[in-house]
């Protein structure tokens, strides 16, 4: 049946008269027919039904793609911001160890200048300890500010590579992190 007829069928409009038939019943009806119609057409043409569902599909997925990326877009900035608080945090937490180790080793030089050799020599071993916690105690926060960096970029690589192709991963990408 050619298109042109069946559009003619299906938008079939009526003149409304004082004395006719009922509007609804009517509407009712056109519906239906239209609906068979277009069964109708599906079964007759099944490159038409392919296309639909082709069409279909591809506002679903372009849909879920826009989500997921949008979703990613939340992620990344909620992980930066995370990332960033946590490197501000580290090195405020550097900074007041870097302090405290200070305040100590004057404390101990002081009573080392104040006592004998003996004693003296031990403030000073008790002095290298402190600053040897105080140097671990940075390359452990070296070592999580870069685990954070190498996540944000892990993340932003994620999101980049879901904008080129377009499509969304069936799995959510696994980091590889060094603990």
């Amino acid at each position: 049946m050619p298109d042109q007829e069946v559009a003619e069928v299906q938008n079939a409009r009526f003149s409304i008269a004082l004395r006719g038939y009922d509007r609804d019943e009517v509407d009712r009806y056109m519906s239906r027919v239209n609906q068979m119609l277009a069964e109708l057409q599906i079964t007759a043409a099944p490159e038409s039904a392919i296309k639909y569902a082709l069409e279909k599909v591809s506002r679903d997925t372009r849909s879920t793609v826009e989500e997921a990326q949008r979703e990613a877009e939340d992620i990344t900035r909620d992980s930066r911001a995370k990332a960033h608080d946590r490197l501000e945090e580290a090195a405020k937490e550097a900074e007041q160890l870097r302090e405290a180790a200070e305040r100590e080793a004057r404390k101990l030089r002081e009573a080392a200048a104040r006592e004998t050799h003996g004693t003296r020599a031990a403030a000073e071993t008790r002095i290298r300890e402190l600053e040897a916690e105080v140097q671990a105690m940075a390359e452990q926060r070296d070592r999580a500010v870069k685990e954070l960096e190498e996540l944000a970029r892990s993340v932003a690589e994620l999101v980049n590579a879901q904008g080129r192709d377009g499509s969304a991963s069936p799995e959510p990408a696994k980091a590889d992190v060094a603990g």
